[in-house]
């Protein structure tokens, strides 16, 4: 299906997604990282969302 890594262009590619082994683990790493950031987000909205409970004021 891919021949060449669709990300690096450098090496073949050997995933069903077309990148070669080195892009397919920093990929990887770079969704991990989102979705942990995407978290820590939705974490601080909460506490925010607890704190304007807490105070009597209105979160945005």
């Amino acid at each position: 299906m891919w021949e060449e890594c669709i990300r690096c262009k450098a090496a073949p590619a050997v995933d069903e997604q077309g990148y070669c082994g080195h892009c397919h683990w920093a990929v990887r790493a770079e969704v991990e990282e989102g979705i942990y950031a995407i978290r820590e987000y939705l974490r601080a909205w909460a506490r925010f969302d607890e704190w304007c409970d807490a105070h009597g004021a209105k979160a945005a």
